[in-house]
């Protein structure tokens, strides 16, 4: 009997305003609670930079602990969670999506690219 594949956690954000935007780096991890972390740092990494409307709401979804809870509890459950944030400039969106991947031991070896310099 095949054994299912472990589940992981990844987590991106994107922007949508247009014109190419640096967006935070992503995330690929083990365990909800990391992933549901990431967004929040996230988020909390921007707010200086957001405008007053965009600032309280973003800071009235850092304070909600229930829902950090509720996106843990949804992405236990094999279901994405996503965060929205429009601004005047853009809106930006933060996503987990849970992800089955291949253990380490299961991908086939190579051996090293050598260098002929």
């Amino acid at each position: 009997m095949n054994a299912p594949l472990p589940r992981a956690y990844w987590c991106h954000a994107d922007v949508d305003d247009g014109r190419y935007r640096l967006a935070p780096d992503g995330l690929v991890t083990t365990a909800p609670g990391p992933a549901v972390a990431w967004m929040r740092e996230s988020v909390r990494g921007m707010t200086p930079r957001l405008d007053r409307d965009a600032f309280h709401r973003a800071w009235a979804w850092l304070g909600d602990r229930r829902s950090a809870e509720v996106a843990v509890q949804a992405l236990r459950r094999g279901q994405l969670y996503a965060y929205e944030l429009d601004t005047r400039a853009a809106r930006w969106r933060w996503t987990a999506y849970p992800v089955s991947v291949l253990p380490l031991d299961c991908l086939p070896i190579e051996s090293p690219v050598r260098s002929h310099a």
